[in-house]
């Protein structure tokens, strides 16, 4: 392998680029069935007028066929994307980022067992800690995720997702590559989905899936001297490689001498290279090449299952590892290093790509265009209605027959007559129906007619084109009532919202394989003018330091249908108009009642905002506080803070605590709780005894204040008793005068 290395003229790794030329090319042959109906699909919905009657399009569909006078094209292929368009895009994706529920074990299952109940209550302590946190790594990913989409070069998310959707509807395939990328003007790392064409894309002929595939690879076409900075080779090494010649280099060798017909025969003004970006998941695809045993061998150990190439059919050996970097001497890991993934997503199992096709074709790894199925009639209109232009055009035409003799006579009256011309008869004729007439041309038959309403039929129905979906009703009638509208409706939308859904999980795998970038990628400063240095630190900590599990695989990323569908504004209006009916009075009397009318002014601001109405200067402000009630407030929100940060500090010492410990800190948590349960039950059974004596003592003085009580009663009445009978003793005893009184 050393004399090898050192042999400067041989280039070792040619057999290895040399294999995956064949297998691009036999991935190129393997969707010629696909490429050839995305041409006659593109050729409908952007081509010319004539474009099918190019003599290459009608040798190969109608040979023999003269071309018509009118030449007509029905584009219908517009038609689909402007009708269904703007139904599956409208606006940006809003991404909702929310962590995936747990399991939720119910604490009653361990009333019977007390060991098992005291070692789930504190887990659940660390579960509700560890939730904490994953609301704050939710938090700070989805302003991230909903920042980039409006940052992205070219338009944003939205234009290069609405040039994908385009690309779905009319090839049937729109193809988004997600990447880290900078500003040329800043050293951020930002994150980004780019519409790429899918005639780009090549994947593994070997199998009928993109997720079966094991490897793919995007085309790329650029000028030499970009591809040699991108992989750092040295200045000039690719202007003998290149195989194309642009418009820039055009431009300037029209001022050049008479040595440019020269250098261009000879190849020598070409400055773009062809070369293909090359995504594996089985290895470098060296192991039945004629390389060198011992390079193939090493080359294979050292690289593993996942490696990455960027291979030009006109260069002998990978641009990203070239023969001369392996001869001045690299490392294995350099090595690696040079053949990694440039984005990681293979530890998610994912290709740095996500597809969108409406239609999969079972027996392919390229799906059916939505025109597809409809091309045998759009074909057939494109060819009978220009005849049939002809036809009218050609019947419309007036011809008169003239006796000779008076051909002269009548030929000037004909052609230059005005309108209500008199014109005068040869005295020689009797009759002037013999002497001129009109040669009348057979009509347009209604067979015709009909025909062509019934492929239009069959048109509209293939690709859903119909009469309803246009705003208009079939036949021109009238619906009968409200429910068979709302039928024909509902059945009518069953595809554009099918279709629709299909984007909204385009757009969240999208979302998802976004944040796995970021994770790896975006760094604290380069969040700062989003997020401020407070959420740089907060950045740093619970993104940059957690798990790429928690962020790829415990979140859930997700766009909602009604943030990217077409608004129907009298619908909001009037959907808004019932729950105003409803909460305004509510949030009214609940301003009155507290002073505070955010509530009511949110309400009148949104009606402001379906109406295109100013209700700034209506909206309610705040009533002023009262000076000793918003010090009270004051002092008790005070004390609310001072208990929050107690329970943050205490929360955060038991969670490093418990960190450190890991299962036998909570094995002893376990026991501790155990301990305070058994001091907890032991007081609550020493304050019965306490209640029960309490008790008990109290209803003995109860009965001893009675007792005495009684006694004391029986006193007084026995001395009222002694009383009243001394009273009458000292009656009887004292002398009465005559009358009866006493002196």
């Amino acid at each position: 392998m050393t004399e090898l290395l050192s042999n400067p003229s041989y280039e070792f790794l040619r057999p290895l680029c040399a294999a995956w030329v064949s297998k691009l090319e036999a991935a190129e042959k393997s969707r010629e069935k696909w490429r050839e109906i995305k041409n006659e699909c593109m050729m409908f919905y952007n081509k010319s007028a004539a474009a099918m009657w190019d003599p290459t399009y009608t040798r190969k569909f109608w040979h023999g066929v003269k071309a018509p006078k009118f030449r007509i094209t029905i584009n219908k292929a517009f038609e689909l994307v402007a009708v269904f368009g703007p139904n599956l895009l409208w606006e940006i994706p809003y991404r909702n980022v929310e962590a995936k529920r747990r399991l939720e074990i119910p604490q009653e299952l361990f009333q019977e067992d007390q060991q098992a109940a005291m070692v789930y209550q504190a887990l659940q302590r660390q579960q509700l800690i560890e939730e904490s946190q994953t609301k704050v790594v939710s938090h700070l990913m989805g302003r991230w995720l909903n920042y980039t989409p409006r940052e992205q070069p070219g338009g944003g998310l939205m234009q290069h997702s609405e040039m994908a959707v385009t690309d779905a509807l009319i090839k049937g395939r729109g193809v988004m590559c997600l990447r880290p990328y900078k500003m040329p003007s800043s050293g951020r790392t930002l994150t980004g989905a780019f519409r790429e064409p899918p005639e780009n894309l090549l994947l593994d002929p070997d199998f009928k899936s993109l997720d079966d595939a094991r490897w793919i690879a995007i085309k790329h076409i650029e000028p030499h001297w970009q591809t040699e900075r991108r992989f750092q080779l040295p200045e000039g090494s690719l202007r003998g490689r290149s195989s194309l010649e642009s418009s820039w280099n055009q431009g300037e060798l029209s001022t050049a001498e008479d040595k440019s017909v020269q250098h261009r025969a000879a190849g020598l003004t070409n400055d773009l290279l062809v070369w293909y970006e090359i995504f594996s998941k089985t290895g470098v695809g060296s192991r039945m090449t004629g390389m060198d045993a011992e390079v193939r061998d090493q080359l294979e150990r050292t690289v593993g299952d996942y490696a990455y190439l960027a291979i030009s059919p006109s260069v002998p050996y990978p641009l990203n590892c070239s023969t001369e970097s392996l001869r001045k001497g690299i490392t294995p890991e350099q090595v690696k290093q040079h053949f990694s993934w440039p984005t990681p997503l293979w530890a998610d199992d994912r290709w740095p790509i996500e597809v969108l096709d409406f239609y999969p074709d079972p027996e392919s790894s390229w799906p059916t265009p939505p025109l597809s199925p409809a091309l045998g009639e759009l074909k057939f209109l494109n060819f009978l209605i220009p005849w049939l232009a002809n036809r009218v055009y050609s019947s419309s035409r007036d011809f008169w027959a003239v006796m000779g003799p008076h051909v002269d006579h009548y030929t000037k009256h004909l052609q230059e007559g005005a309108d209500q011309c008199v014109i005068p008869t040869p005295v020689s004729v009797d009759d002037v129906r013999k002497a001129v007439t009109v040669l009348q041309q057979p009509e347009t038959r209604m067979d015709v007619w009909r025909i062509i309403e019934l492929v239009s039929e069959l048109f509209d129905k293939r690709t859903g084109l119909t009469a309803f979906a246009y705003g208009q009703n079939e036949g021109g009638t009238q619906d009968r009532s409200a429910e068979q509208t709302a039928a024909r409706a509902k059945a009518v939308g069953a595809r554009p919202q099918w279709m629709q859904k299909k984007v909204v999980g385009w757009q969240s795998r999208i979302s998802q394989v976004e944040a796995f970038l970021t994770r790896w990628f975006v760094t604290g400063n380069d969040v700062v003018p989003l997020l401020g240095p407070v959420g740089r630190f907060m950045w740093e900590k619970y993104i940059m330091s957690t798990d790429v599990e928690l962020v790829v695989r415990q979140m859930q990323y997700t766009v909602e249908a009604s943030s990217i569908r077409r608004p129907d504004r009298d619908k909001d209006i009037a959907n808004y108009q019932q729950a105003l009916q409803i909460f305004a009075p509510i949030a009214q009397s609940y301003g009155e009642t507290t002073g505070n009318y955010e509530p009511f002014n949110f309400m009148m601001g949104q009606w402001a905002k379906f109406h295109d109405a100013d209700m700034d200067g209506a909206m309610i402000p705040p009533r002023e506080p009262d000076p000793v009630q918003q010090q009270i407030q004051q002092r008790a929100q005070e004390a609310e803070v001072l208990k929050v940060e107690a329970e943050a500090q205490k929360l955060m010492a038991e969670a490093q605590a418990a960190g450190q410990d890991g299962q036998a800190k909570a094995l002893e948590t376990a026991a501790n709780l155990a301990q305070k349960q058994t001091e907890l039950q032991f007081d609550a059974q020493r304050a019965r005894q306490d209640m029960a004596q309490d008790s008990a003592k109290h209803l003995l003085d109860l009965v001893q204040d009675r007792q005495k009580h009684v006694q004391t009663m029986q006193q007084t009445k026995e001395m009222g008793k002694a009383k009243v009978q001394m009273a009458k003793n000292q009656a009887k005893a004292t002398p009465k005068p005559a009358n009866g009184r006493p002196k």
